[in-house]
């Protein structure tokens, strides 16, 4: 169990999703640990449920902790799929973009001078698109590669005090992490 006070989150969250966890954790008076480095104290996995922590305003949540710098540990990202891939695509050749730092949907580049900047521009894009009933998922594979994150980016984020937008990274452990809630009336 830790203080919430003491971690550092890398990710923004969505508000809706916190909702709906923290009505959860009230119903059923527990919450799964979160994931953080022993290290930075950066969160890796788990920016809703700490959120959700803050707002119940739990004196401790639980965590477990793991050495981010292990070979076990890997940082990869989301892709993310379009509902009408050649609608997008049309919208996407029409943005101008400059930078050396790039997302890839086809031939078509999505670019700035910095990985956060672009990550964010990525996310107005996804909130347009989403607007006008473009159904965009993140997920393993897809139609938009975004440029690659390394975990020294993660923890340069989360120590600048900056967020990256929701569901940005993608940790991938090569061990199991327990999934069991664990009692709020305990902390």
């Amino acid at each position: 169990m830790e203080k919430p006070g003491n971690l550092i989150p890398h990710e923004d969250i969505l508000i809706d999703k916190v909702v709906n966890i923290s009505l959860e954790v009230q119903k059923i008076r527990a919450i799964k640990p979160i994931i953080v480095d022993e290290n930075t104290h950066v969160i890796l996995d788990g920016h809703h449920r700490f959120t959700a922590a803050l707002r119940l305003s739990l004196p401790k949540i639980p965590v477990i902790y793991v050495n981010y710098n292990s070979t076990s540990i890997s940082v990869s990202i989301w892709y993310r799929r379009f509902s009408k891939p050649h609608i997008v695509k049309s919208i996407l050749s029409s943005i101008y973009s400059s930078g050396g730092i790039c997302a890839r949907f086809d031939s078509i580049r999505i670019c700035d001078d910095s990985l956060y900047k672009l990550y964010w521009k990525l996310e107005k894009v996804e909130s347009f698109l989403n607007s006008i009933g473009i159904h965009v998922e993140k997920d393993m594979v897809g139609h938009l590669e975004p440029p690659s994150i390394y975990k020294e980016d993660v923890i340069s984020i989360a120590n600048r005090g900056l967020r990256f937008p929701p569901k940005t990274t993608r940790h991938v452990y090569e061990f199991i992490i327990p999934q069991k809630a664990i009692s709020i009336d305990d902390t």
